[in-house]
């Protein structure tokens, strides 16, 4: 069982895609005066809306910078966890795992991973099968019920 490749990319990147679009526009409005319309208006922006989509963009690119390193590709087993994170793969016992838990909000499913002796927590995501109700997030992935039945047999 692994993480879904496709929606590990794009919990990396979304945030960097977010940016360059909302620091884009603001640029284009200056570029290409006509191709915005803001308010039912076209034309370029003004300063403040500028400003506003640039301070916007500047911060979605810094919360890029410190959250693209947490994101990793998971395989787990029954006694251990491969990690492929940053061009390494480590392979990890299930007693050295500190403590694994699901961002209930976030859909699809998205974990936490502390490993023993390691500050930085590494998020993965498991295959799209759950249930989302008012945005509560339900796992019911072979992945998400693997990592239930050995929190439960382990106390993580």
């Amino acid at each position: 069982m692994e993480s879904n490749r496709t929606y590990h990319f794009i919990f990396k990147y979304i945030f960097l895609g977010a940016a360059l679009i909302v620091i884009a526009v603001p640029l284009l409005s200056y570029i290409f005066p006509n191709a915005v319309e803001l308010n039912g208006e076209t034309g370029p922006t003004s300063l403040i809306t500028t400003i506003a989509f640039g301070v916007t963009g500047v911060i979605l690119l810094v919360f890029f910078f410190v959250v693209k390193d947490n994101f990793a590709i998971v395989q787990f087993g029954n006694q251990s966890i491969t990690i492929k994170h940053n061009g390494q793969e480590s392979v990890e016992n299930w007693l050295d795992i500190d403590s694994i838990s699901q961002f209930r909000f976030i859909f699809p499913p998205l974990y936490s991973l502390k490993i023993k002796g390691n500050k930085r927590p590494i998020w993965f995501n498991t295959d799209s099968n759950y249930v989302s109700v008012g945005g509560y997030t339900m796992d019911h992935s072979d992945m998400g019920n693997l990592i239930t039945k050995k929190k439960r047999e382990l106390g993580i």
